[in-house]
């Protein structure tokens, strides 16, 4: 008797998705933005909506261009080295979370520094690139309202860790 994959048994979809690798058929692969199951033809997840590589075969080391000799949407795992989306929260094959940095993120420390010598003069708004914010405390830091506001504002930044700093300040 032949036995029936996971989707001939209307198995939800995130069950498929906690199974192992061997589990899938060969012309099904993981989406490399969500890691939903989807055909190994398919351009774009219907789940998310992100384009999926038609060269999965890529391994770590080699480069990840296209056809047009661009670079493409992917980027390696730091888990297993295996490509994955570069937007990817975690890796479908190992699962690992995917922590990568943001280029040209401004740093808590300068922010809660900035804030603490220089908040009344709203330069930490400046470098946080507030503009409007850091032009009116430069307006009224004759009346010290804006210095004690920027003692408060380096207090919340001390409270943030650095994720969630980096999420609402990039």
């Amino acid at each position: 008797m032949k036995e029936l994959t996971p989707i001939e048994q209307n198995v939800p979809d995130d069950e498929i998705n906690r199974q192992s690798p061997s589990v899938r058929n060969s012309d099904q692969m993981h989406c490399f933005s969500c890691a939903k199951l989807l055909h190994v033809s398919s351009q774009f997840c219907p789940s998310c909506g992100a384009s999926q590589p038609q060269n999965t075969n890529i391994k770590p080391g080699h480069s990840l261009q296209n056809e047009n000799n661009r670079i493409s949407d992917q980027t390696y795992c730091r888990g297993c080295g295996e490509p994955i989306h570069k937007s990817a929260m975690s890796c479908p094959s190992c699962g690992a979370v995917q922590t990568a940095k943001r280029h040209g993120s401004k740093s808590r420390t300068t922010a809660i520094i900035l804030a603490l010598f220089l908040g009344g003069f709203g330069i930490h708004k400046f470098y946080l690139d507030q503009i409007i914010l850091g032009m009116i405390y430069l307006l009224f830091f004759w009346t010290f309202i804006p210095a004690i506001i920027a003692f408060l504002e380096a207090i919340v930044y001390i409270t943030y860790s650095d994720e969630k700093f980096t999420q609402i300040y990039g």
